[in-house]
């Protein structure tokens, strides 16, 4: 790939926090989510007025904003789209502490910054999640917490209209997780996990890489076989990092000489601002 090449690709990513919709982003939110200006005003009215008439939701006053983010993760089902918010509704009566704040203190932890939002999207608007599962310690970040600081994280996220309707990327990173972790691999964790993220949040999870795997995560993975839906399945990267794409390493090596191992990642991953994650 010429040189020329690679500074078109990169003059093409776009910060996370941009402020406006690219034209790029108002089409894939037409032709891909199936919203129109005309759809949008008529679909939230008809979805609130679905959850008015659920005894459940009924005494809920339901923001436009957080009404239109499940139209989009839902591509104007509107079964779908009340389906979801109900989850979030049950989630919230039975862990509720999920959805309180995180004390300062928690946030300045060095457990805490286990999750981190990438400062720049990917060619496609997706955001990029890093998760790096060796630097959370339960023992500094009870789970509870650590629970509250992933939810916070992608909540505030869907907060952009642009992260509602291109999605996320994650790459799990899991260098240097100990045996100590398998504690909390339960299957019921796993579906706390997995329901939260997908059957609550209104999360477009468009691409799924693991990088430095271990049998820790096998073991993970095979327990949460039972309940992931062939998407979701057919979404995760679990592969060796000879597997990757790996071209173009010279061109991003500066920004990548603390962690070789993303170096394998894709090139709109790699060029995403890693280098300043600490």
């Amino acid at each position: 790939m010429s040189s020329k090449t690679l500074e078109t690709e990169e003059e093409n990513i776009l910060p996370f926090e941009i402020g406006y919709l690219p034209q790029f982003a108002v089409n894939k939110c037409e032709e891909e989510l199936n919203e129109t200006p005309q759809r949008k005003i008529k679909a939230i009215q008809e979805l609130r007025t679905l959850l008015q008439n659920n005894p459940k939701s009924s005494g809920i006053d339901f923001h436009d904003d957080l009404l239109v983010s499940y139209l989009r993760r839902n591509k104007y089902r509107m079964k779908d789209a009340q389906r979801q918010i109900q989850n979030l509704i049950n989630l919230q009566e039975t862990e509720n502490y999920v959805f309180k704040g995180v004390p300062d203190e928690c946030l300045d932890l060095p457990s805490s910054k286990f999750i981190v939002l990438l400062p720049k999207r990917c060619q496609d608007g997706c955001a990029l999640i890093l998760i790096r599962w060796g630097k959370w310690d339960s023992a500094e970040l009870p789970y509870e917490r650590f629970r509250q600081v992933m939810v916070m994280l992608v909540g505030q996220a869907l907060r952009d209209p642009m992260t509602q309707i291109n999605g996320f990327k994650v790459i799990h990173d899991w260098t240097g997780v100990s045996l100590k972790m398998t504690r909390y691999l339960t299957p019921h964790n796993l579906h706390q996990f997995y329901n939260t993220s997908v059957n609550c949040l209104p999360a477009r999870w468009k691409e799924i890489h693991i990088i430095n795997q271990s049998s820790i995560l096998k073991i993970a993975w095979h327990m949460s076989k039972p309940f992931l839906t062939d998407k979701i399945r057919n979404r995760e990267l679990v592969q060796p990092r000879s597997k990757f794409p790996g071209g173009c390493k010279e061109t991003t090596k500066k920004n990548l000489e603390t962690d070789t191992a993303l170096v394998q990642l894709p090139l709109d991953i790699r060029t995403n601002g890693i280098e300043h994650v600490s």
